[in-house]
């Protein structure tokens, strides 16, 4: 329903139920929920909002839509929903989004660990959910070398016939080979589930007991394995059990700095540690505590089970919303909220924020423009740049000759300027020619450039070419060809043990060598962004390569369908036999006429 404020505030419910503040081209700005419409809504207008971000929001709004929910749980959903949809630009946004991993033990006849995300729905046991995909992927690799559970998916089980590397290097014990009795597997299996629900002692003394009766009965390499599994396991659980800390909590720490915020999150589960997560704000940076934690409890325990306890580092007055919220998530989950004063608990909190603070350092937005400063007074320009473009070309054996440009600045990768090119088998008078590096850096720069006039990319202040002089000579000619003799290029080359630090820099307004050193921030911030051009030309280059590996020149051919393709290959033995064939012998073919023909030998022999 619409209402147009603030004559008509009257007309709203006395109900729960979910409102969205909206400007004058409708679009929406804000999405709350509230327990009485009315006057939640009404508070906007009855007095001057203390927030900044509030205030500019309300002189915006224009008309309000709400819509009322039988029960304020249904609100605090179709808010949450409604928020990920339209993402208002004054509601608290999370940067991630994606469903927490959990392990899986699956339900099969020989179970296998893998990590899983999204609905719940295959059959098996869910394990975490744990902070991020790195977490779950150090628990599996631990896991795999001491209870030795495949990994593999089901056709490659199913069709096994000796066993593969994993079993050679001691991190699965082959099941489908029959290296192992089914009896024996499930005895992993229970290992591995009563590890993952925490009951570590248990398997090490039953373990211990195992290894005792084994080298009773002289089975000495049993005895060795299970010693080894023993030693492997205690070190794992080195510094992860903690007696003072919960069993299963999540402690959470919001972390603010002037330009930013962000929630640090640690994680643990069956009495393990399990990492600390950090977790971007993106936009509503001035928001309140409580916005920020009522938007991640919805994000994170609306589908999951929260833990037995979650420590806070918050006001107190906090603390009821916060539990009346858990309680409409999971009415009858047991949760305690806490905000630890001493102990363990605030140790583990304060060890949370500090792991946090120096991640969100590490992508600070000064610490690159540091980086650009230390550019502008290497070559001592009158300005810092703030947008830096690298060229690099790739090849596999002189052929599938591609080239890529990224962009980097102040803020990372600028990856919606990225651009990819294929420099060979496009038909026109541009192919270059197998090997040849020079042309190929004249035939993607003057691409490059020439989108660069018809403003379809931003100009780069500085552009770094991968090479030496030779390169650069060619660059600089393309980019006068271009109108753009003014732009700033400098020559990447790398230094005879093609070792970081060793490069020489030429830059093409003196084209006097420079060679800054490793310790140098700015050389160090070239070399990235050239290796991100390198990363990002040998990413397309091997897509290529899989391409090619199942398609044939025969199918670019009008006229050639799966049928006449596989008749020409079985009659000339393969493509080599079909290019050195006549056009009278490919016209030998059933269903070959003279002019296709024609079309095949001019088509091959271009």
């Amino acid at each position: 329903m619409w209402v147009e404020p603030p004559i008509t505030l009257n007309q709203l419910p006395r109900e729960p139920g979910v409102y969205r503040m909206l400007d004058g081209k409708r679009k929406v700005l804000y999405v709350g929920k509230a327990r009485n419409l009315r006057k939640r809504v009404s508070s906007y207008f009855q007095r001057k909002p203390e927030s900044p971000r509030t205030q500019a929001m309300v002189a915006l709004i224009h008309g309000i839509e709400f819509t009322i929910t039988p029960s304020e749980a249904e609100a605090l959903i179709l808010e949450h929903n409604l928020i990920k949809q339209l993402k208002p630009r004054y509601n608290v946004l999370l940067k991630d989004s994606k469903s927490y991993p959990y392990i899986l033990l699956s339900d099969e006849h020989y179970p296998k660990l893998d990590m899983y995300r999204g609905k719940r729905d295959q059959a098996g046991e869910y394990f975490g959910p744990f902070p991020h995909a790195g977490a779950v992927h150090q628990t599996l690799h631990s896991m795999q070398s001491i209870f030795q559970l495949r990994d593999c998916n089901d056709a490659t089980f199913a069709n096994r016939t000796r066993p593969c590397m994993q079993y050679q290097i001691g991190r699965c014990s082959a099941p489908c080979c029959g290296m192992v009795s089914q009896a024996e597997y499930t005895k992993q299996v229970q290992d591995a589930r009563s590890f993952l629900q925490g009951k570590n002692q248990s398997i090490l003394a039953q373990w211990q007991q195992d290894m005792q009766k084994a080298s009773e009965a002289m089975q000495f390499e049993l005895a060795s394995n299970l010693r080894d599994r023993i030693k492997a396991l205690r070190t794992i659980l080195a510094g992860s059990e903690h007696s003072d800390l919960p069993d299963d909590a999540d402690a959470i720490v919001i972390l603010r700095r002037p330009d930013s915020v962000s929630i640090s999150m640690g994680v643990r589960r069956a009495a393990c540690n399990l990492g600390t997560h950090n977790i971007a704000i993106k936009q509503a940076v001035d928001a309140d505590d409580i916005e920020i934690l009522q938007s991640l409890f919805i994000e994170r325990y609306q589908h999951e089970k929260p833990p037995t306890e979650i420590l806070l580092q918050c006001d107190t007055l906090l603390l009821d919303e916060l539990k009346g919220l858990i309680k409409l998530l999971h009415s009858k989950q047991n949760c305690t909220l806490r905000i630890p004063k001493r102990g363990a608990r605030l140790q583990w909190l304060h060890d949370i924020r500090r792991t946090g603070e120096q991640q969100q350092a590490g992508r600070s937005t000064n610490n690159q423009q540091a980086a650009f400063e230390a550019v502008q007074e290497l070559f001592e320009f009158n300005e810092t740049p703030k947008l830096i473009a690298a060229v690099d070309n790739a090849h596999l054996g002189g052929q599938q000759t591609v080239a890529a440009i990224v962009y980097g600045g102040w803020n990372g990768a600028e990856k919606e300027h990225y651009r990819r090119y294929q420099l060979d088998e496009t038909g026109t008078d541009q192919d270059v020619p197998d090997g040849d590096d020079y042309a190929a850096m004249s035939a993607v720069l003057s691409r490059f450039y020439r989108a660069i006039i018809e403003k379809k990319i931003p100009c780069p202040d500085v552009m770094l070419i991968d090479g030496g002089k030779g390169q650069l000579a060619i660059a600089i000619e393309e980019a006068q060809k271009a109108g753009l003799s003014n732009l700033k290029q400098v020559g990447v080359a790398k230094g005879v043990s093609r070792k970081l630090g060793e490069e020489v820099l030429w830059p093409s307004w003196s084209m006097k060598p420079l060679k800054p050193g490793i310790h140098s921030p700015a050389l160090l911030l070239m070399a990235r962004i050239r290796d991100e051009a390198h990363r990002f030309a040998g990413e397309y280059m091997r897509k290529r390569k899989k391409k090619a590996m199942f398609t044939s020149q025969l199918d670019t051919i009008e006229g050639i369908g799966s049928a006449k393709r596989a008749l020409l290959l079985k009659h000339f033995g393969g493509i080599d036999g079909i290019k050195k064939s006549s056009r009278s012998q490919l016209a030998q073919v059933n269903g070959i006429s003279d002019v296709l023909a024609k079309r095949i030998f001019e088509a091959l022999h271009r």
